[in-house]
């Protein structure tokens, strides 16, 4: 029984620190409450995508001397504090950038590698599918986290203030979840020597390019993905749809991917997940490949959908890979090094989008790049592939 809870309590965890999937909600409401430009608002985005996994070096050198449960209350404190900082700025967007970019990423960094690590190492036989499970969480939260900011938006209350009430909230849960963390009896974390030469490994650069290839290309999507439908004409109501849509995909992928790769092995799920993700980002930019003259409402939900399949791949297949190659024991300390991929991809992805859309006044370049991203990735390994 005691697996069963560690699961849940990572699950429910991870739903709380996954909310910036949801960005692209916020950020409307920063430009037309502040008048951040575009690249403003997915600065903050990307640093929060760069710092959390920064942070997940420091949780896994600390991992063994803190456990689970005192990483996570330290992952409550920053992400609160984050929010908190954000909600006292009065609009000022160096206070904003701050709380909710590098505080909260902390926050979220800490915590991640917590409810990550623990599930694997209760169940080592099913690291695919369980890996997908707890994962899902952090996909799955943008459609409670779009759904409760919406709720408080549209009862009067300012952005803001927003931030607050989910600072403390979501704080007080995690908080609560942590009590329920616990290694299994007579684990060990025990660093062999392939700590020290992980780094010089072919395998270990091709987890860390692949991953800051497809998620470059998903987090320049998400950052952008409502403006990207507003561009076409696309009504609110089916904006918040498409990122609730992309949510519920995002995390319905990453236990298919994660149940697919206990089965043909993760470096070939790999490649099957980049490419579906590149070729889902290809269309909604680019409608006419498909004999759509434009994007439609139904066309941009279903794409929308299709992209957080992909992309929730990342998130389970790289983890395996890594478990699966310098073994569970050494998950904890190696992985944040490979989800560095994903740092880079933070900082470089959302903020190129913003960039060129405010260059260009258009959507169309951002999404070729990402699309032609995602396939790169998936390039990498289709040739490992055909090197067995």
């Amino acid at each position: 029984m005691r697996r069963y809870i560690t699961v849940a309590a990572s699950f429910v965890i991870m739903l709380c620190l996954g909310g910036m999937f949801a960005w692209s909600l916020i950020a409307k409401e920063l430009t037309e409450v502040y008048g951040f430009s575009a690249a403003r608002t997915q600065l903050v985005f990307g640093i929060f995508f760069t710092v959390f996994p920064v942070a997940m070096l420091f949780a896994g050198k600390a991992e063994k001397r803190l456990g689970p449960r005192n990483m996570t209350i330290i992952s409550s404190l920053f992400f609160t504090a984050g929010y908190l900082l954000s909600s006292f700025s009065n609009g000022n967007y160096l206070l904003i950038l701050t709380g909710m970019g590098v505080m909260a990423g902390i926050g979220t960094g800490f915590g991640y590698l917590a409810a990550l690590t623990l599930p694997v190492r209760w169940f080592p036989d099913k690291k695919g599918l369980i890996t997908g499970v707890v994962v899902a969480g952090f996909g799955f939260a943008a459609i409670f986290y779009s759904l409760f900011a919406e709720y408080l938006l549209n009862s009067g209350r300012e952005i803001l203030e927003v931030f607050k009430i989910i600072g403390i909230t979501y704080g007080a849960v995690i908080v609560a979840m942590a009590f329920l963390l616990i290694n299994p009896a007579g684990f060990t974390q025990i660093i062999s020597k392939i700590k020290v030469r992980f780094a010089n490994t072919s395998k270990f650069y091709k987890l860390f390019f692949g991953l800051f290839l497809g998620t470059f290309a998903g987090l320049l999507m998400i950052g952008n993905l409502t403006p990207v439908g507003a561009e076409s004409g696309i009504s609110n109501n089916i904006l918040v749809l498409g990122v609730s849509g992309f949510a519920v995909a995002n995390s319905a992928g990453r236990v298919t991917w994660g149940f697919i790769s206990d089965y043909i092995g993760a470096g070939l799920t790999i490649l099957f997940a980049l490419a579906f993700q590149g070729v889902s980002i290809l269309l909604i930019g680019y409608p006419n490949i498909i004999g759509q003259s434009t994007l439609t409402p139904t066309l941009y939900l279903v794409l929308s959908a299709m992209i957080g399949f992909g992309f929730g791949g990342n998130f389970v297949l790289f983890a395996k890979e890594t478990a699966q190659f310098f073994g569970i024991p050494n998950m904890g300390a190696i992985y944040p090094y490979v989800f560095l991929g994903y740092s880079f991809a933070g900082l470089l992805g959302p903020l190129t989008g913003g960039v060129l859309f405010d260059i260009f006044k258009s959507y169309d370049l951002p999404i070729l790049i990402s699309a032609v991203m995602s396939i790169a990735g998936a390039g990498i390994f289709l040739t490992d592939y055909f090197r067995r």
